[in-house]
């Protein structure tokens, strides 16, 4: 919600208009426009879209659907954590009420006035938007059987490393290895923007070159990965898991593709490799190198530190 929020204030801003102007040209009035970019809730995607087009926005609109669509996971596993939360205190209230009554019995009556508690409203959340949020809901799911885990040091944020490592573990297609990266994203609460300036530090990338990889459906590059993972603020030691995900979907993708003919001479028989054959066999030995060079590296810059 804060990313996407601060993205529209941002929009207006460099648009120069006030809400009052804006509200002319989306037809929702200034208050509606004004709560959208609070960030305090999830607007509907027709005020969003309204808001962008208001301010003379006339690009694609896919990077809009996209911080919508993270807004909408992140509001959606924050609901289902409250939730949980609310159980396990009703939980140990009525544990506690129990073992009051089991005193009582044994002592004279002794007329007590009881706050009454207020039953939580149920609310059903829906399906969460992508494998890392998929993964935060079911880990979510098991807090409700150890209170404590609400109160672990170890727990940063909403995603923490084994989530990251469950959701890749997970990935077949370079779809879901995208869908993960543009939750990492969201989760750290970056913008394209900070991406750009934090990428200085290893080598420039542009902005758009940055939502044009997160919005495709190809794998980035070995390089290109591991400048986008330091801008996202990951460890060296757990770029690992990253690059041999990336590179097992690569070599899965190739191994699909036509194999060409066995190099096994047939009596009687020349063979004989197309040029497409060729292709083919090269890559996947360059896919495989290039592989065991990146993990290579980054093995040396772990144990190096």
């Amino acid at each position: 919600m804060a990313e996407l929020a601060r993205e529209l204030r941002a929009l207006r801003r460099s648009s120069g208009m006030t809400y009052k102007d804006l509200s002319r040209k989306s037809h929702y009035s200034a208050a509606a426009l004004s709560t959208a970019a609070s960030g305090k809730s999830v607007p509907k995607w027709e005020v969003v879209e309204s808001f962008v087009r208001g301010c003379g926005f006339t690009g694609d609109i896919t990077t809009w659907s996209q911080l919508y669509r993270n807004a909408a996971a992140r509001a959606k596993t924050e609901e289902a954590a409250a939730k949980a939360k609310v159980r396990v205190a009703e939980a140990g209230t009525t544990e506690a009420t129990r073992a009051e009554e089991r005193v009582e019995a044994h002592q004279p009556r002794v007329h007590v006035r009881r706050k009454a508690v207020t039953e939580p409203q149920e609310t059903i959340p829906a399906q969460p938007d992508g494998l890392l949020a998929l993964v935060q809901q079911f880990m979510d799911a098991h807090i409700q059987l150890n209170v404590r885990e609400f109160d672990d040091p170890t727990r940063t944020g909403h995603f923490n490393v084994d989530h990251v490592h469950t959701a890749l573990a997970l990935c077949t297609v370079p779809e879901d290895v995208l869908s993960v990266m543009r939750e990492l994203v969201a989760d750290r609460n970056l913008t394209i923007g900070d991406l750009e300036r934090r990428s200085r530090a290893v080598y420039p990338i542009s902005g758009a070159t940055f939502a044009h990889v997160l919005n495709g459906n190809e794998l980035p590059t070995t390089e290109w990965l591991n400048i986008f993972l330091r801008a996202c603020g990951v460890d060296q030691e757990r770029t690992l898991i990253w690059h041999y995900t990336v590179n097992r979907i690569k070599i899965a993708q190739l191994r699909h593709r036509q194999t060409p003919p066995p190099l096994v001479a047939v009596p009687g028989e020349s063979v004989e490799l197309s040029d497409r054959d060729w292709v083919d066999t090269l890559t996947l030995l360059f896919t495989i190198f290039t592989g065991l060079v990146a993990l290579g590296v980054a093995a040396f810059n772990v144990f190096s530190h």
